[in-house]
């Protein structure tokens, strides 16, 4: 994210900003497009239906309108196919593809504001196989398990060298992901033109992850060897923790200090290690965490409640939507910015209900 875009942030909160971004953008998109240069994905292709809901105790987030203790999750009207192929592409370093002038935001890393319309695209190399990946967020850790691990998974081995964008080549979670499942890769330092390109696409709507799509997460982050200890809890603090997209404020001191006055333990994510998370799986019964990417490493615990504290100023719901998908249906949501009260309220009869007793009401 720009020293803009945080400004923004800054003055109208996250999610305001997003959309400000998203409208002044739209003003050169559909200048691009009127002069040919620009192709949106198809109106038809973007068309959403109902699949099934998914409940959740606790308190809504603001984000939900009606405040209604459900979300719906929502699929492609059409089914997307899990990849394409498109002869002559040009990708740049920010992911935008072009063909014979035109950017193409269905093979694309996102649909294009002013920056990657005008991003130079005069290709500087030539190679004649390539993989790309079609995304629509690549600014966290959360958008790379989200919309380029699971794309990689699904499609291993890759069939040619993987292209990835120069800012998410650059994060060291793509290197080591990628090099642990031994895929030959290269960050577009450089506008490159594909003669054949395979582009993987996204299946999914946004973040609401189906179970196939659960299982090949847990392909590489593991699957739960042995039950949890009885009553065990484990909190994710993110205290210390600065966010890729959004300035937010959790309880997690107070949190902490619950946690551990019931005999849970607490992960401080800043800090964590692989090993610090693999030390305590086995206390996962129950999960408390602050809203964050962090929970995709409880992937290969032996979870069966988890609590989820928010921030007002930043919410979706990939984690409830997870959490279902692997078969965690005990989810509660907490309000954060409720107050210290409403919180140690809200999680006393977590700590103190027997599993799948109704903890939050």
């Amino acid at each position: 994210m720009g020293k803009a875009e945080k400004l923004l942030a800054r003055l109208f909160g996250p999610a305001r900003a997003a959309d400000m971004r998203s409208d002044i953008s739209s003003i050169w998109r559909r200048g691009f497009a009127a002069a040919g240069r620009y192709k949106p994905i198809p109106a038809q292709e973007t068309e959403i239906a109902l699949e099934d809901r998914v409940t959740f105790k606790g308190d809504a987030p603001v984000q939900i309108a009606d405040g209604a203790h459900e979300q719906g999750r929502m699929v492609f009207r059409i089914p997307r196919p899990s990849h394409e192929e498109a002869a002559n592409i040009i990708v740049t370093p920010n992911g935008g593809v072009w063909r014979e002038g035109c950017y193409e935001e269905r093979y694309s890393a996102g649909r294009p504001g002013l920056r990657m319309l005008m991003e130079n695209r005069r290709p500087k190399e030539t190679l004649p196989e390539a993989v790309i990946i079609q995304c629509a967020h690549n600014d966290t850790y959360g958008d790379w398990v989200s919309e380029y691990l699971i794309p990689v998974l699904r499609e291993a081995p890759l069939s040619a060298p993987l292209l990835m964008p120069a800012k998410v080549a650059a994060k060291f979670y793509a290197k080591r992901d990628l090099e642990r499942l031994c895929v030959d890769w290269r960050s577009i330092d450089r506008p490159l033109l594909i003669e054949k390109a395979r582009i993987l696409r996204q299946q999914k709507f946004f973040v609401h992850f189906p179970e196939n799509e659960a299982r090949l997460l847990r392909g590489i982050f593991g699957e739960p060897r042995y039950p949890a200890r009885p009553g065990g809890v484990v909190y994710l603090s993110r205290h210390g923790e600065v966010s890729d997209v959004a300035e937010r404020h959790y309880p997690s001191l107070l949190v902490e200090d619950l946690v551990k006055a019931a005999g849970g333990r607490v992960i401080r994510t800043c800090e964590a290690s692989p090993e610090s998370y693999a030390a305590v799986a086995h206390e996962a019964e129950t999960v408390i965490f602050d809203h964050g990417s962090a929970f995709y490493n409880t992937l290969g615990w032996p979870v069966r409640r988890v609590v989820e504290i928010v921030d007002d100023a930043w919410w979706n719901n990939a984690f409830l939507m997870l959490s279902n998908a692997i078969g965690v249906n005990d989810y509660t949501i907490i309000r954060g910015d409720r107050g210290d009260r409403h919180v140690k309220d809200m999680l006393a009869p977590v700590l103190e209900a027997p599993l799948d007793a109704s903890a939050a009401t």
